[in-house]
């Protein structure tokens, strides 16, 4: 187990507040992409071990908060599809990371990111909801991000963005799919030993702020009747497509040199 972590001085919980709460804005209007924002933000005031079971152990709260009501709004019947994928694919990705390189892997992601990027750019959508077995191939999909790189969400967001179900359906399907994968990565964490009270002050003051920033996005997404949940849903998939191959391609040159 490592060894426990300092807690945070109190300019650096200003600083992670500001972080989660603008990344709670992101995922309140778009339905994703808290970790996305959250992760780099964190860095500039964690360490790298704390900045990921942040991030999960708030959006998996936060997901249990907005559970009662997503519930309501989702898309049950595309979601116990791919559920089921991603279960499926997750040990087929770690699996494949076992025997690929994590640069390959990053590179796997960004395919999988600029592929759906390109394709919603271009203007593709489903012309009705996909048949369960197309459904479930996009789980198995987003099962193998998430066993390669814990980046389960692309191929489900480029998924709903793509099928003809309203903004706010499609934000709800994605908050209940995410809440599922955050309980298995909280699961992991936790056996790994990176869950420790070097977290609680950064959660309780994290809580609110995610909650809070939450409902504020998800009134934006109201007031403005979905616009712009499009654009910057897919400029949200372009970021992750452009960094991971960043970074893959950075730590590629940094084993040659």
């Amino acid at each position: 187990m490592p060894p426990p972590l300092p807690m945070p001085e109190p300019a650096s919980l200003i600083a992670i507040a500001a972080a989660i709460f603008a990344a709670a804005l992101i995922r309140g209007f778009t339905g994703f992409g808290f970790a996305l924002a959250a992760v780099p933000l964190l860095g500039f005031s964690l360490p790298p071990s704390q900045c990921v079971p942040l991030a999960v152990a708030l959006q998996f709260c936060a997901s249990l908060s907005d559970l009662p009501r997503a519930r309501r709004t989702c898309h049950w019947p595309s979601l116990r599809w791919l559920v089921a994928g991603t279960a499926i694919g997750s040990p087929l990705g770690v699996a494949a990371l076992a025997a690929a390189s994590p640069d390959v892997a990053r590179l796997g992601i960004a395919l999988v990111c600029g592929c759906g990027t390109v394709a919603l750019l271009r203007g593709f959508r489903f012309a009705g909801l996909p048949r369960g077995s197309a459904t479930l191939a996009v789980g198995v999909t987003a099962g193998l991000c998430n066993g390669l790189a814990a980046m389960p969400g692309p191929p489900v967001v480029a998924y709903y963005l793509a099928t003809p179900l309203s903004p706010q359906q499609g934000r709800a399907s994605l908050l209940v799919f995410f809440l599922a994968t955050s309980i298995a990565s909280a699961v992991s964490l936790a056996t790994a030993g990176l869950f420790g009270v070097f977290l609680a002050i950064p959660v309780i003051v994290g809580i609110p702020l995610i909650v809070a920033g939450s409902r504020l996005g998800e009134a934006l997404l109201r007031l403005g009747a979905g616009r712009g949940h499009r654009a910057l849903s897919i400029l949200l998939l372009c970021t992750v497509a452009v960094t991971s191959v960043v970074q893959a391609v950075s730590d590629l040159l940094g084993h040659t040199l």
